[in-house]
């Protein structure tokens, strides 16, 4: 089966952008909110300064804390409340001579930023609403703040026009980056796929292989493989023509899906060879699927694909050994199929020689 490798490297890459951005803008604004405090003691601002030195405190402590736990998210949710109670009290207080609303676009896009399309736009309705209470609302005691109606009304349509362009490019990005996901895995699962019979190709079948063989070392859970090969298919091209013998191996890959586990993996090895990898099965147990295999196929109804001649396979099997690597593997159950061919064809042939034709132990 096709791994999602590419689904988990591009979430990797994604994670690996976050962090960094979070670190960046951070540790940006934390100098930013220092520098701003020190010049409101300089002002005698007082209130304006611990609301900055408290902000710049928290905004690094999330950062650090995301660091240590290596969850972004801590240091994106950290820094967003901080802007957001920056936003409103700088709304609320006006600032330094009321300049305070012109920090809003930048902090704003600051969250949508950290946040993403879908949490940014809802951050943008939050502090819509929370801009319009503070500089529309009659009698907050806590707002000492006054603007003119004329400059209320061009901020909030303003700060909306802002929001509106960049809900729209951070759709488009975020978008953009999902169909990449959706094109990087799809290309991933057609290299990892036989484009004929849509059966796991050499590639993900070798990966399997090296994890299954990971797994052998480690715990001892034996493997085995069976070769297999349909017999006579060159006749079947040359008499019935190449698409039917397209067909054929179509036909004969959904048969072998059909009857295998789920946790077995089916590949189409090269032209009418299949090879099929068996977790956890022994020398034994390897040979009775192998045989159920050749008995299916031995009746595979052929009709359906115009195709009157009968059919059959020849199968080699193997199962791990310690001194075995992945590619003496593979080699023993080609000559073990190649056995099976020199026996007369229609056989399951394994390593002790012996020759389980038609349902029988020779």
């Amino acid at each position: 089966m096709p791994s999602n490798r590419s689904g988990i490297a591009i979430r990797e890459i994604d994670q690996t952008r976050n962090f960094q951005t979070i670190n960046m803008i951070g540790l940006a604004g934390v100098a930013f909110l220092l520098f701003f405090g020190v010049n409101a003691i300089l002002q005698e601002n007082y209130l304006l300064a611990a609301v900055l030195f408290g902000g710049s405190v928290f905004g690094l402590f999330s950062i650090l804390l995301m660091r240590s736990t290596r969850n972004y998210g801590y240091g994106s949710y950290g820094i967003s409340i901080t802007v957001a109670t920056i936003f409103a009290y700088l709304i609320a207080s006006g600032g330094v001579e009321n300049t305070g609303p012109l920090w809003c676009y930048s902090l704003f896009l600051i969250i949508m930023l950290l946040q993403g399309f879908k949490k940014g736009v809802m951050a943008f309705f939050v502090l819509l609403v929370v801009a319009i209470v503070l500089m529309f609302y009659p009698n907050l005691s806590f707002v000492s703040a006054e603007y003119s109606q004329t400059f209320k009304i061009r901020f909030i349509a303003s700060f909306i026009a802002l929001g509106i362009m960049a809900s729209i490019y951070e759709y488009l990005r975020w978008k953009s980056q999902n169909d990449y996901v959706v094109i990087s895995h799809e290309l991933e699962l057609a290299s990892r796929t036989d484009a004929l019979t849509g059966l796991a190709n050499r590639r993900a079948m070798q990966a399997s292989l090296e994890i299954e063989q990971s797994l052998f070392f480690r715990h001892g859970h034996p493997f085995s493989i069976i070769m297999m090969d349909l017999d006579h298919f060159k006749q079947i091209n040359d008499k019935y023509g190449h698409g039917k013998g397209d067909e054929l191996l179509i036909l004969i890959a959904r048969l072998l899906l059909k009857e295998v586990r789920q946790q077995d993996l089916v590949c189409r090895w090269g032209g009418e060879e299949f090879l099929v990898l068996l977790p956890q099965t022994n020398q034994e147990q390897s040979l009775i699927v192998a045989e159920k295999l050749r008995k299916a196929i031995e009746v595979i109804d052929l009709d359906v694909i115009g195709i009157t001649d009968p059919v059959t396979a020849s199968f080699g099997v193997e199962c791990i050994s310690a001194t075995q690597n992945i590619s003496e593997l593979i080699a023993a159950s080609d000559r073990n199929l190649y056995e099976a061919k020199r026996h007369g064809r229609n056989q399951v042939f394994d390593p002790a020689g012996r020759i389980c034709a038609k349902g029988t132990v020779e």
